[in-house]
C-alpha cells in the first residue's frame, strides 16, 4: 500500500516540477530542454566570467607584489630623508595602482554578471510571455471541442 501511495506523490511533484517551469505535462520535453540549455549557457558564461576575473586577479597581484618588493628594495638605497619619503611614496603608488586594478577587475564583474542575470531574466520573461499568449488559445480550443 505503501507504494501505491508514493506514486501519485511522485507524480505530483513532477507535475509540481512542470508547473513551475511553466510546463502543462510531460509531452512538453522540448520546451523543458530549451530552458535547461537556457540555463547552461547562463551558467557557462557565469563561469567564463568569474575565471576571467580570477585571472585578472592573480595578475594583478603578481604584479603588486613584484612592484612593491622593488619599491621596497629601494629603502636599502637610501641616504637621505628625502629618498626615504620618495621611498614610501612608490610603495604606497604600487599599493594604490593595484588595488585601483582590483578594484576594476571587480566591477567589471559585476557588470558581466548584471548584464547576464539581465538577459537570462529577459529571455525567461519573454518565454513567460509566449506561454502566457498561447495559453487562452489552448484553452479555448479544448473548451471549444
Amino acid at each position: 500500500m505503501a507504494t501505491k501511495n508514493e506514486a501519485p506523490v511522485g507524480f505530483d511533484r513532477m507535475n509540481a516540477v512542470f508547473a513551475w517551469w511553466g510546463l502543462s505535462g510531460a509531452d512538453n520535453t522540448g520546451k523543458l530542454d530549451g530552458q535547461f540549455k537556457r540555463f547552461q549557457a547562463f551558467t557557462s558564461d557565469l563561469q567564463k566570467a568569474y575565471g576571467e576575473t580570477y585571472s585578472a586577479q592573480m595578475s594583478t597581484l603578481l604584479g603588486a607584489n613584484e612592484r612593491i618588493g622593488r619599491s621596497l628594495l629601494e629603502f636599502v638605497q637610501c641616504r637621505r630623508p628625502q629618498d626615504v619619503i620618495a621611498a614610501e611614496s612608490s610603495v604606497m603608488a604600487a599599493i594604490l595602482e593595484e588595488t585601483s586594478l582590483q578594484t576594476k577587475t571587480w566591477l567589471d564583474l559585476s557588470q558581466k554578471v548584471q548584464d547576464y542575470c539581465a538577459t537570462m531574466a529577459r529571455e525567461t520573461a519573454g518565454e513567460i510571455r509566449r506561454q502566457a499568449n498561447g495559453t487562452p488559445d489552448a484553452g479555448s480550443s479544448v473548451k471549444a471541442s
